[in-house]
């Protein structure tokens, strides 16, 4: 049987009449089998094999798809397979002008499945090569290609485009003999064309700065192109190259374009006049030929200042600076003199210390007048201004000087010193700086000197050596019969001379222990011939300071 037909039914009552089973009880389509009949019993009889054999169905093989061009003789449908299966088509006959499928249906009993083929009606098209067109003569030209755009292949006489000579050629595409076309053959007519040169003209020179010519982008002789840069500098010389654009025929044009680099006008210098005098005139030609104006077109003659010259047009030049210097007067440079009463009278010098000449009025000093002016008159063309000068004639001023201290007995005492004649000076309290103040105060105790300088040098410094006394007192003493130090008593100057000044000493719990006086040899230790223990002892003195009765209370050590 078919693979996949309609399987017999297995008869369970034998041709000769015997009943019986089969085993499998039913056939398979898909499978070939062996079947096994057994009778039923006590019918005297055999079991009997069946083989059933299932043959696959078979494809017929004809191509699957035919193409034929539009009313061309359509091929006849084949009744038996190139495998060798027969039957019949539906449609019959291929039609030449309609695409349609085509199904094979094979004749029963062959076990073969049916086969549907697609037949393709191809209209009947021109190739649509260019029918013209140009090519430049000695380039390479395009290749003749054997396909159209729309797939219509063949070959071409002459194969290939000559390109050596200019003039008009033909060319004959014949399409490949299975072609679907209209017309077996198209022409197409190729343009030698000769290349054509640009004809721009030349770019005439201009000037450093100025705007720059536009390239055109088309030429005189309508060639259309780029340019190589494509804007022209308007600062250095180059050359600008123009490329015509594809399919032109055109060569291209190489341009030379100076730029007239600007020069510079030169002028001399001028040179520097005095304030107020006579300006130069600014000239209107440089020194190299270039012709122009100023700003500020007239040259002040009270300031220094910068004149920018502007070339006139057309000119190729730059602007140029001229700086001016307007020199101020100066001054000569005196100073005003000062000397001491009988010194040498100084000279009017008729030459300034920074150089200037001149006269002077009065031309010399009058050594009886002090505070006299003089003034200086410069000689001319010197650029200076008149001056004048004071002369001052010091007297002789420092005569004495005397002092006053305050705060006696203090660490923070205060000396002031005053000149018996006013005058400017300058003191000095022992080894210490020179200052212009005539108070020194945080004096300590003891004896000084002071020193006073005529600030003027009219006359020499005036010394008081260990005359300026601060009065302190000791702040313990060591009565142990050594001679050092035995007895305790304020030996200041000051004191010693007031004869009613008085000390007063007493113990720790306020008991008077001894009364001295500054003039005296002082408190030896001892209270009524006892000598008394190492402690701390008090004191008071009574004296005057300014002619002011004054007192001061304080302590000090005794020490064995």
């Amino acid at each position: 049987i078919c693979f996949g037909s309609a399987a017999p039914i297995l008869n369970n009552t034998a041709p000769n009449g015997v009943i019986g089973n089969w085993a499998p009880a039913t056939i398979s389509n898909t499978t070939s089998a062996s079947y096994t009949f057994t009778p039923l019993a006590n019918q005297c009889s055999s079991t009997q094999v069946l083989n059933v054999t299932v043959k696959p169905n078979v494809t017929p093989n004809f191509p699957s798809s035919i193409s034929l061009c539009s009313g061309a003789t359509a091929p006849a449908l084949a009744t038996t397979s190139p495998n060798g299966i027969s039957g019949t088509w539906s449609p019959s006959t291929i039609s030449n002008t309609l695409s349609g499928n085509y199904t094979f249906t094979p004749t029963a009993g062959q076990c073969a499945s049916n086969q549907t083929i697609s037949v393709a009606v191809v209209p009947r098209i021109d190739p649509n090569f260019q029918s013209a067109l140009s090519v430049c003569i000695g380039t390479i030209p395009p290749a003749l290609a054997t396909t159209s755009p729309n797939g219509i292949s063949g070959t071409w006489s002459p194969s290939a485009i000559n390109t050596s000579t200019a003039g008009v050629r033909t060319y004959t595409f014949t399409a490949a003999a299975n072609e679907c076309v209209n017309t077996p053959t198209f022409v197409t007519t190729v343009t030698i064309t000769p290349i054509t040169a640009p004809d721009f003209a030349p770019i005439p020179s201009f000037c450093e700065g100025t705007p720059a010519p536009i390239l055109a982008t088309t030429s005189p002789n309508g060639i259309v192109g780029t340019w190589s840069p494509a804007v022209v500098s308007n600062t250095i010389s180059g050359t600008y190259l123009f490329t015509p654009l594809a399919n032109q025929c055109a060569s291209s044009q190489i341009l030379t374009v100076f730029v007239i680099l600007r020069t510079i006008p030169t002028f001399s210098p001028i040179p520097a006049f005095c304030e107020g005098s006579a300006a130069p005139v600014l000239p209107l030609v440089s020194n190299n030929g270039i012709a122009g104006t100023w700003s500020p077109t007239v040259v002040d003659n009270m300031a220094s200042g910068s004149y920018l010259f502007t070339p006139d047009a057309p000119q190729c030049a730059t602007t140029a600076t001229l700086d001016i210097t307007v020199n101020a007067p100066v001054d000569p440079g005196f100073s005003d003199i000062t000397f001491c009463v009988n010194a040498p009278v100084p000279t009017l010098e008729a030459v300034s210390p920074i150089g200037i000449t001149g006269t002077w009025n009065p031309a010399a000093i009058d050594p009886a007048v002090s505070g006299a002016t003089y003034v200086f008159t410069p000689d001319a063309n010197q650029c200076a201004n008149p001056q004048t000068i004071t002369v001052t004639i010091n007297q002789v001023t420092l005569n004495d000087v005397s002092w006053a201290v305050t705060n006696y007995f203090s660490d923070t005492a205060t000396v002031t010193f005053t000149a018996t004649d006013a005058g400017n000076y300058i003191y000095q309290l022992d080894n210490g700086p020179l200052v212009t103040d005539n108070v020194f105060t945080d004096v300590i105790p003891g004896v000084h000197t002071i020193t006073v300088y005529d600030v003027n040098g009219c006359a020499a410094p005036l010394v008081k050596t260990d005359e300026v006394i601060v009065i302190g007192y000791p702040h313990f003493f060591t009565p142990n019969g050594d001679g050092i130090g035995d007895y305790w008593n304020i030996k200041d100057l000051t004191l010693v001379n007031q004869p009613q000044a008085v000390i007063y000493i007493f113990d720790r719990y306020g008991k008077l222990i001894k009364q001295i006086a500054p003039a005296g040899q002082g408190w030896d230790g001892t209270y009524n011939g006892q000598p008394l223990p190492s402690t701390d002892y008090w004191f008071l003195v009574n004296y005057s300071e300014l002619g002011k009765p004054m007192e001061f209370k304080s302590h000090f050590s005794l020490k064995r």
